[in-house]
């Protein structure tokens, strides 16, 4: 990937799908198409956020539905009880409800998916609430003085009086922000791109007041971005594949619907996989298959690869006949079993006491793949039966002694020849 393919992708993952949502609200807001009083407006915040809360539970997405939940505190504090409040206590209660809110998205990142009434839920709905006590406790004549140290300015006023916010909580949003980029910039997840965007147009609901009509839009732009990622995420979970990041083999069944009449299809299965597994275990297992699959994803010739299942991976390529595409899976196939990796093998020792005990010895190793390949020009076969023959080309390359390429083609007599170095077979 060139440097700037790399720069596009990183401004990608920073900017899409949330930045053009909060860009969307602020010219709405400027442009004054929102400024009317109308219920429809007001009530629009409380809906995304009922609304966000129930896809999360719906489709068991525990951090952003924790994060929508934070988000929805945040608003109904700053909307309902804050300008009940004299302004010094309602400056105090709106800077410890955004120092909390810009924390518990921040904490976002670094938890995982572990359920919403399973032990970490319920330690989490039990951590928000104490948040909500400890805000209302803010709201008592007797705690006055509790939240002036977040008051304390250690730079000049002119750093944060633009954000309405004291330095400390302004601190703690640009350092979630921080957080929440450099884990984009690593790898792009929906959640991670949700949170950054939400926190920005907290940011923004806060410096437009956050109390009036204005900062409600801002609010719910962030919940809107949060909606984006859990939908985003859930079609990732249906399409693609965890442990390989290739499409699934639901996107593969897709995409079969929706070739033109000519295509190739090969299916690509990693040798002796079981034994790898049983020799250096399943974590160098899955190890083996991200490696198999990242190079799949990389192949030339106008191919995408799909996660069928198991070991096995399929390669489509659109509108191309097998012979047009042999050179570059062998070459792929090559390539493979010319990548080492180290795996932490299993090693049988005796200790001082004469008993066996089992150690780990990290060892260099690699894996080959058998590929069969097959292909239709408008002959009326289905894409069930091209996969199918595809898979018979599989077993041939499997027989004639495992890594190596197969093509399947026509012909009254199964023959097998060796072009330089590549083999091919017919298999029907």
């Amino acid at each position: 990937m060139s440097l700037i393919s790399k720069i596009f992708m990183v401004l990608y993952r920073l900017t899409l799908p949330g930045g053009l949502l909060l860009v969307i609200a602020a010219l709405l807001v400027r442009s004054g198409a929102l400024d009317r009083d109308s219920a429809g407006v007001r009530f629009f915040p409380p809906v995304l956020f009922l609304a966000g809360l129930v896809l999360g539970g719906v489709f068991r997405r525990s951090r952003l539905f924790f994060a929508m939940l934070s988000l929805a505190l945040a608003h109904t504090a700053l909307t309902w009880i804050v300008p009940t409040l004299s302004a010094a206590r309602g400056r105090a209660l709106t800077n410890v409800i955004a120092l909390f809110l810009s924390m518990n998205l921040m904490a976002l990142v670094f938890l995982r998916e572990r359920g919403i009434i399973s032990p970490p839920g319920r330690r989490r709905l039990a951590f928000l609430s104490l948040e909500v006590i400890a805000a209302a406790l803010l709201c008592l004549p007797q705690s006055a003085g509790a939240a002036k140290w977040l008051d304390f300015s250690p730079a000049p006023a002119v750093f944060s009086r633009w954000s309405g916010l004291s330095q400390p909580v302004l601190l703690a949003f640009v350092m979630a922000m921080a957080v929440v980029t450099v884990s984009l910039i690593q790898r792009y997840r929906a959640v991670e791109s949700g949170l950054l965007w939400t926190l920005g147009a907290a940011l923004v609901a806060l410096r437009a007041g956050g109390v009036n009509q204005r900062a409600g839009i801002f609010f719910a732009t962030g919940a809107l971005s949060l909606i984006v990622a859990l939908l985003e995420t859930s079609y990732k979970m249906a399409y693609h594949d965890e442990l390989t990041q290739l499409p699934s083999r639901r996107a593969l069944n897709e995409a079969l619907m929706n070739l033109p009449q000519a295509y190739s299809v090969a299916m690509v299965d990693v040798d002796h996989f079981k034994k790898f597994n049983d020799t250096y275990g399943h974590d160098a297992g899955d190890q083996a298959l991200r490696l198999v699959a990242s190079r799949l994803a990389r192949i030339a010739g106008g191919g995408r690869a799909y996660r069928y299942g198991g070991e096995e991976f399929a390669v489509v390529f659109p509108g191309k006949h097998a012979d047009d595409v042999f050179v570059f899976l062998d070459r792929m196939r090559k390539l493979i079993e010319q990548t080492t990796f180290v795996v932490r093998g299993k090693d049988r020792r005796k200790n001082k006491a004469g008993k066996a005990r089992t150690i780990g010895v990290k060892k260099e190793t690699n894996v080959t793949v058998s590929i069969g390949l097959a292909s239709t020009d408008g002959d009326g076969l289905s894409s069930a039966e091209v996969l199918r023959i595809a898979d018979r080309a599989l077993y041939r390359a499997k027989a004639k002694g495992r890594n190596c390429t197969v093509t399947a083609r026509r012909g009254s007599k199964p023959a097998a020849s060796v072009q330089d170095g590549m083999r091919i077979v017919s298999a029907f």
